[in-house]
């Protein structure tokens, strides 16, 4: 028998319970009204007839909307206390379950735990037993734990005297609907927040592209700033030259004028002898001495004229430095601020950052924290245009000993492996001859940190009153076709992605060297190594 059948078969015994009931009713009623008067009997039976005809049509169009339920709606029939008495084929293929699952057990099977111990679930019953009609949309638990939305009404069925009797449920499945209506309005939520985030993302990019160009057009100023002084300076250092050629040949022309003046004065003190017969020739000769003092005269002061121009061109090259520093100092609070507001957008509003606004916060913070490196290796270059060089005696091989105590390396990088002759002393400032062995020596390891082994060497040979000392490695090399870049400010022969750096570390070697009257070269073959050279004074000199 199928759940179709019996639940027609409930319906019908209902039915014939309550004609039962009815019947035994009207037979009271009939034998009270035959005491009454016998001659009504035959009325009351034809009543009684057509009130059985009566409530087998209703029963009979009852029993046809039970069958249109079946088959268009989910139904489940409850007790008054909650326990399942039947349910049809439609509500068993929603939920997953088979009859043996559900009949004698509760309701708050179907429903989640949760809300079956509440107390609107109690009075969601509660209700049903006053006779309350519910009708809503319902979550209920399928089977397999899967949510399942039903559109549908909780009916209370009452009895001839007008209580619930028990509790018909009718329902209509409308999960999908609901689901991709939930689903659209997620999408609408998401797009909206995108767009949100879209806008605050298109500000923060025209903001930084107006600070970008602010910072472009006071950098084309300061680059025209330079380009100026250097002209200015190139100019003085032509006309310098010009004067000391100049300068050379009158130095040459007044020696041969003081041999001729000379030459003069003896012949004057022998004519003197001969005063009144050398008379015409004495005053020529004092024309001719005349003559000669003036351009003496001229040439020195051709000389003091010389001197001066000398010390405009070293005016001129210490503005240039003084330059140098105070473009460099007044970029790094711009750089800073750039730093600071980008972590701080970060930090406050991450939430309203996607991936790519992140990678690009992270990139202006990478590329800010790279422009203060700039900054901070072009100070230390122009410090050492006004930096006082002093003069000691160095223990080359202490000096060096320590710069390798002191250098760290990186995880992951080899411990590099030094090959350290015993290097003979020499002459200069400690501070700033340290310096060129701790650029150079880290040159050595950065570009030998893509070798298997890191191998360093570094030696001393004493040549024309010069040490020379060396330091060679067995990294990267280059090119020496680019040799003429190698020493200049932020050139690099190597891209930063390979090896990082800003490119002034050898420009620093280079100065500190010269400001010592020394020489610094290198010689290099790509992928084997290279070897730099730098010279100082010999101490014994």
């Amino acid at each position: 028998m199928n759940i179709q059948e019996k639940n027609d078969k409930k319906e019908t015994v209902l039915f014939s319970d309550q004609l039962s009931f009815n019947e035994k009713e009207n037979d009271q009623n009939t034998a009270v009204k035959n005491k009454v008067s016998i001659a009504n009997s035959k009325e009351q039976t034809a009543e009684i007839q057509n009130l059985k005809k009566q409530l087998k049509a209703k029963e009979q169009q009852l029993n046809n909307h039970v069958n249109a339920i079946d088959t268009s709606n989910a139904s489940i029939e409850f007790d008054l206390d909650g326990n399942i008495l039947s349910v049809n084929k439609n509500f068993l293929e929603i939920m997953g379950y088979n009859e043996a699952d559900l009949l004698g057990k509760h309701h708050r099977l179907l429903v989640d735990p949760a809300y079956s111990q509440s107390t609107a679930y109690q009075l969601f019953w509660s209700n049903l037993k006053k006779g309350i009609y519910q009708k809503d949309e319902f979550v209920r638990v399928a089977k397999n734990g899967k949510l399942i939305w039903l559109l549908g009404s909780y009916n209370p069925i009452l009895d001839i005297l007008g209580k619930p009797y028990k509790i018909l449920k009718l329902a209509t499945d409308i999960t999908l609907s609901k689901t991709q209506f939930l689903q659209l309005a997620v999408q609408a939520q998401e797009k909206e927040k995108r767009a949100s985030e879209l806008a605050v993302a298109n500000k923060e990019l025209a903001f930084q592209n107006e600070e970008k160009e602010k910072r472009a057009a006071e950098l084309v100023i300061a680059n025209k700033e330079l380009k100026f002084q250097n002209e200015q300076k190139e100019q003085r250092a032509k006309e310098l030259i010009i004067a000391n050629k100049e300068l050379a040949i009158q130095s040459k022309e007044k020696e041969k004028r003081a041999a001729e003046l000379i030459i003069a004065n003896k012949k004057l003190a022998a004519e003197n002898i001969l005063k009144e017969k050398r008379k015409v020739e004495k005053q020529k000769r004092a024309a001719e001495l005349i003559v000669k003092n003036r351009e003496l005269a001229y040439q020195e002061k051709r000389s003091k004229e010389l001197t001066l121009a000398y010390d405009e061109l070293k005016k001129a090259q210490e503005e240039l430095e003084s330059f140098s520093y105070s473009v460099s100092h007044d970029l790094r609070a711009p750089i800073r601020a750039i730093n600071g507001y980008t972590q701080i957008l970060i930090e406050d509003h991450i939430d309203l950052i996607d991936e790519d606004g992140k990678n690009m916060f992270n990139a202006i913070i990478k590329n800010s924290n790279k422009m203060g490196i700039l900054i901070d290796d072009l100070l230390a270059f122009s410090k050492l245009g006004r930096k006082q060089v002093s003069s000691a005696n160095i223990n080359m091989t202490a000096l060096v000993n320590g710069v390798i105590n002191d250098i760290t390396i990186e995880k992951g990088e080899n411990n590099p492996i030094f090959e350290l002759d015993e290097l003979a002393p020499s002459n200069g400032d400690p501070s700033l001859i340290k310096q060129v062995w701790v650029n150079l020596i880290s040159n050595a390891i950065k570009y030998s940190k893509y070798k298997p082994e890191t191998h360093i060497k570094i030696t001393s040979a004493s040549k024309n009153n010069k040490i020379i000392y060396s330091i060679k490695d067995w990294g990267a090399g280059f090119d020496m076709e680019y040799y003429d870049k190698l020493f200049g400010v932020f050139q690099r022969l190597h891209s930063q992605e390979e090896f990082s750096g800003t490119g002034i570390g050898l420009a620093i070697v280079q100065k500190i060297v010269n400001r010592h009257h020394g020489t610094v070269w290198a010689e290099s073959k790509l992928d084997e190594g290279a070897k730099f050279y730098f010279s100082l004074p010999d101490i014994k000199n």
